[in-house]
This record gives C-alpha cells, sequence and structure tokens, in this order.
C-alpha cells in the first residue's frame, strides 16, 4: 500500500483518536478506546517497516505518546473514580434500595440473635451446628492462654493477613451479589448462613469463658465488615427481585435496570470491605488494652449505623 492511501485509509481513526486524548481529565474514556490504541501502535509499526517518510512516523509516534498519556492517566483516576461513587452514588443507592437493604438487616441481625440466644440456652447445639472441629478451631484462636493469642506478629504477616482478609471478605460478599441472579435464593442463604454461624459462635465463645479476646477482636472490623456484607446480600435481592417481578418489562431489561442501582451498592460494599480487612490485619490483632478496642470499635459503629441511616433517609 502506497502512504497516501495509507494515510487516507487511518486519517479518520487517527483524528478520532487524538480527539479522545485531548479530552478533558475528569470525562471517562470510552469504552472502545484501549482498542483504538491498540490499532495506532500497529500503524506505526506498519509506517516504520514500511518507510514511510520521518514525518509521517513521527505523527504516529506522538498519537502513541498522548494515548499512553491517556491511558496511565485513566488508571490514575480509578480510586478516585470509586471514592467519588462511593460519596454520591452509594448514599443515593442506600435510599433506592431502603427496603431490601432493611429486610436483609432484619434477616441477619434476626437470625444472629435466636442463634446467639440458642446456643447459650442450649450449649451442646453449637456442636450440632457446628462440628466439633471447628469449635476447638476457634477456641485455640481465641483461648487467652493460648498460643494464637501470645504471639506476636511481624509486619509483613500483617501484610499477608490483609490480602487474605480482603480475599476471603470479599469472596463472600460476591456470593451473596451473584447468588441474587437465583430468584434471591442464593442471596438469602449465604446470609442466613454466615448469620447463623456469626450467632452461634459468639455464643459458644461467651459459655466458654474467652469472649474478651473475641469480642475485642471483631469489634472494630465487624462494624465494616458485617454491614457491607449486609449491603452486598441486598444487592443481590435486588437483581432476583427484579427477576420475580419484572413488572411491565422484560426479564433482561429488568435485570439491567437493577443491576444498574444496585452497582453503586457492589462499589460502597467493596471499599467497606478493604476498610475492614486493613483494621482486621493491623489493628485488631495487636495487643491493646480491651478498654480502647471497645472505645474505638464503638466509635466505628456508631459512624457506620450514622451513614447507614444517614443513606436510608437520603431522599427525606
Amino acid at each position: 500500500m502506497k502512504q497516501t492511501q495509507f494515510v487516507k485509509s487511518n486519517t479518520q481513526s487517527w483524528d478520532e483518536f487524538k480527539a479522545l486524548c485531548e479530552m478533558e481529565r475528569s470525562e471517562s474514556l470510552p469504552i472502545h478506546f484501549p482498542n483504538l490504541y491498540r490499532k495506532i501502535c500497529n500503524d506505526l509499526a506498519i509506517a516504520q517497516s514500511r518507510q514511510y517518510s520521518p514525518i509521517l512516523v513521527e505523527q504516529i509516534n506522538c498519537l502513541v505518546q498522548l494515548g499512553q498519556k491517556r491511558l496511565y492517566l485513566s488508571r490514575s483516576n480509578q480510586f478516585s473514580e470509586l471514592w467519588h461513587v462511593a460519596r454520591t452514588a452509594f448514599p443515593r443507592a442506600l435510599y433506592e434500595n431502603r427496603v431490601m437493604l432493611a429486610v436483609n438487616l432484619l434477616a441477619f441481625w434476626g437470625l444472629a440473635l435466636i442463634a446467639f440466644i440458642w446456643v447459650r440456652l442450649d450449649p451442646d447445639a453449637a456442636y450440632t451446628f457446628l462440628g466439633q472441629g471447628t469449635l476447638l478451631n476457634i477456641e485455640k484462636m481465641y483461648d487467652p492462654s493460648g498460643s494464637v493469642q501470645s504471639a506476636e506478629r511481624g509486619a509483613s504477616q500483617d501484610l499477608l493477613m490483609f490480602g487474605v482478609y480482603i480475599y476471603n471478605n470479599i469472596g463472600i460478599a460476591f456470593q451473596m451479589f451473584a447468588g441474587g441472579v437465583l430468584f434471591c435464593v442464593g442471596a438469602a442463604f449465604f446470609l442466613l448462613f454466615n448469620s447463623f454461624y456469626f450467632g452461634a459462635i459468639a455464643a459458644h465463645i461467651v459459655n466458654v469463658g474467652f469472649e474478651g479476646p473475641f469480642f475485642s477482636f471483631v469489634i472494630t472490623h465487624g462494624s465494616f465488615e458485617l454491614t457491607a456484607i449486609i449491603i452486598a446480600s441486598a444487592a443481590g435481592c435486588r437483581i432476583g427481585y427484579a427477576l420475580l417481578n419484572p413488572g411491565q418489562f422484560t426479564r433482561a431489561y429488568a435485570i439491567k435496570q437493577a443491576a444498574q442501582k444496585a452497582l453503586p451498592l457492589i462499589v460502597g460494599a467493596f471499599l467497606m470491605l478493604v476498610i475492614a480487612a486493613f483494621i482486621e490485619a493491623f489493628w485488631s490483632p495487636r495487643d491493646i488494652a480491651n478498654e480502647i478496642k471497645y472505645t474505638v470499635g464503638s466509635g466505628c459503629w456508631a459512624y457506620v449505623l450514622y451513614r447507614l441511616y444517614k443513606g436510608m433517609r437520603y431522599g427525606a
């Protein structure tokens, strides 16, 4: 292909690419921008291999450099975009999904309370529900005189556990969100399972007398973690309810609309789980007086509940 034909066939895509690169930083790039960038890189390679004029090669090379800068700028702004969603769209989504969120809150804490009272009144029930092996591991973890409580953790281990906690927490939240596609059944199952598990474990720990290490450990990060899990479940149930009751729309369109309204809930839950994992890895295991941990934990619970209340009252 001659240079004039090459330029003529690619001028439109080059102009489009340049216009996208010169967009305002606050504007989001279209989804096909990476494909355009790869095409420009390929055009540069073709121009160099065919030994087109140095002016043309330099022109395309400038486009490649512009695209590279715009891509890196977009990546650096991803966290700020997430934070913007958490600050604006997340509270609005809490209000729009307030009924589903209230149902999930009542279901989680209601069943957790039932499980707690049940195991407190009948300690042997914990072995039936959870198994002896699980309970022995839990007791070992929170035994004040055990090796786990007396061992000191280094910075490298804290960082490792931070990754483990993020993986576990987000895995549970994703199960709840994705489970909503099964007409709410999947989301409800994982929510109620974790609710009953938490209530039964807490009651068993109190029964064996290890409540001090347990509650001082979970009180701070639990405010963000448990609330985020409930929010993720509400997001999943929102999608499942759209399947059950699409109204005047097709199910495909109803799911799309529900997903758009539930997405900010997932973003907010994700950020809350990252905060919870950070606290659980770097604060919760520290050898600090329980009174201080309870004070800090109470402050975190007050903040989370206040923000939740404000979000659910967003339109009031």
